[in-house]
Parts: C-alpha cells; structure tokens; sequence
C-alpha cells in the first residue's frame, strides 16, 4: 500500500487526486525559455522575475490542461509579460521530447531545491532564481489565474524584502512576515533560505521559535516517510513526541500507523491516532476524509473476532 494515499486522498490539488485529465497536447503560446541561465540574464537585464514552469509535457495532463487554459492565450501574456521571463523546465517521457531539454541534471536539481514533487509546479522567483512563491494549475481561464499570481506575488514581496537586505536588525524585523511565506508555500528547504531558518531558531520571538522548530521536525517526518520499508515504532513515537504537529504528512503518517497499531494489538493507540485525525483542520473540512476515518474507528470497537454478530447470521464471528 502507498504511504501517500491518506493525503492524496485529503489534498485539494487535482495533481494529488491523481485523475489525470484526458487533454490532447496544445501549442503553448508563451515565449518560453529553455535554458536557466538565459533565463538569469534576461531577467537581469530587463529587470523582471521569473515565472518558472516545471512541467511533464508529453504525459501530464493537469499540465496540458494548464497550458489549454492559460499560457496558450494571449490574454496572460499581455499582462504576465510585463513582469516575467517564462522559464520552461521539462520532465518528458519520449526521447524525442527528452532531446529538446537543455540541461537534464541542471532542471532536476533546480527541481530538487524548489521542493517540487508534482506536476504542474509554478514557480515564482528573482532574477536570481530565488523563489518566493509556489503554485500549480488553478481553474477560471487567464484572468483568474492571472489574479492568483497577484496574490502570491504581493505575499511574496516579504520574502524579496528580505532577500534584498544585509541589515541584521532589519532581517530580524523582516524575518517574521516572511518565514510565514517561506512556510506556507514550502519554500523553507531551498538552499538559500537555510540561514533564515537558523536566524528564526535563534530569535527572541518564541512563536517564530516555534515555528522554525516545527519545520525542522517536518523535515524528519518527511525522511521517516520517503522509505521503502517505514520503520513503524520509530515513527509511531516521533508522532507521540510531536503530538501538536498537523498538515497532510502528519495525516498521512497518522493514517498508516493507527493501521499498524491495530495488526500489531494495540487498539487503544491506534484509535487514539485516529481520533487526533479527526481533531486537524484539513479532516473537518473534508467530509469523505472524515467518513473515512469514522468508518476506521468503527472498525477497531466493532473487531471480527470479538465474539459478536456483525453479520446478523444469528452466530458470533470469528
């Protein structure tokens, strides 16, 4: 079983749902740039930002479907245009749209310091490719999306606030808003910002204290999680450890171990997990998350083998 079903199934994103749409391949109509480091200078020099796509051209249907919707009209360009150099990096699957990529290792490492892990990821970033804002496909065509980029963008200027200064007194008056932002939008692990997260571990300010230590401890989540075999008691003992932590990892990790707990007989943690599962935010807004869960919690009071009726053949089950 994979262990991102639970936060697959509790994400909003279409990518997460994993439906890929049935979408035929469009021409994309925005003047793309293939290359990162021509993409550098010409922000650079035409003093713009950076609207990086990473994208799977020829097998990722959201992809096509965001390109269909949006980049191919000429109403984004018109207006998105006058602030961005589009920077097209391509994960494709075919050897013939494998050739038009230019630097293979150089996209998977600008991939791998964004924190991209699907597709379509867009990115907003400096001219020096530092990013400040992370998105995908969103629905309503080139306005709405166009309007979504507003929004993140005018959060983002926080973080290039603070990019822009040396200042320490200046940085430490900065860091709040933006490590917020850098949070939020799962920028916190790019390599350039490692020295804001040290800076907010060593602040005055306990809630942004907090928050750094709560980032340090979803990135060792993150690493109980990606493995092909999950060391279940050591993970079941960082989530009693971490007992305020929530978002959809925790969920997914919740999810797993509650099912670990009750192979192994210990029905009264996994319905304790369970039950801090339909405690998060994202679980009481879902409601087919939280039937889910509910059902779970069923399960364990009502056990095939307790020596009741469950199937009403007038006999106990075994």
């Amino acid at each position: 079983m994979s262990m991102i079903f639970l936060t697959a199934f509790l994400a909003c994103s279409p990518l997460a749902i994993g439906d890929e749409p049935e979408t035929p391949a469009v021409e994309v109509g925005l003047p793309w740039v293939l290359d990162i480091d021509t993409a550098k200078e010409m922000a650079r020099k035409e003093g713009k930002d950076i609207l990086i796509n990473f994208t799977g051209s020829d097998w990722c249907g959201w992809c096509k479907k965001l390109d269909g919707e949006v980049f191919s009209l000429p109403a984004f360009h018109e207006t998105a245009g006058k602030q961005y150099i589009y920077l097209y990096l391509d994960f494709p699957r075919s050897e013939e749209a494998k050739a038009l990529v230019v630097d293979e290792a150089l996209n998977g490492k600008s991939r791998d310091e964004m924190g991209v892990d699907g597709f379509p990821t867009i990115i907003l970033a400096d001219h020096q490719m530092r990013p400040y804002a992370k998105t995908g496909y969103q629905q309503g065509g080139p306005e709405k999306y166009l309007e979504h980029i507003v929004e993140l963008r005018a959060k983002g200027d926080k973080i290039k606030a603070l990019l822009a200064t040396e200042d320490e007194a200046q940085q430490g008056e900065m860091l709040p808003a933006a490590f917020d932002v850098m949070a939020d939008q799962g920028l916190l692990g790019f390599p350039a910002f490692g020295k804001y997260l040290e800076l907010a571990e060593k602040s005055d300010n306990p809630e942004l204290v907090k928050r750094a230590a709560s980032h340090r401890a979803r990135g060792q989540l993150l690493k109980l999680l990606n493995t092909q075999e999950p060391d279940f008691p050591t993970l079941v003992q960082f989530l009693k450890d971490n007992s305020e932590m929530d978002g959809p990892e925790v969920l997914n990790a919740l999810w797993f171990c509650q099912g670990w707990m009750a192979e192994q007989g210990d029905k009264d943690g996994a319905k304790l997990f369970l039950s801090r599962m339909l405690n998060s935010e994202l679980v009481k807004e879902n409601d087919r998350g939280r039937k889910m869960i509910e059902d779970a919690l069923h399960g364990i009071d009502h056990d095939a083998t307790d020596g009741h009726d469950h199937d009403g053949d007038g006999k106990p089950d075994h």
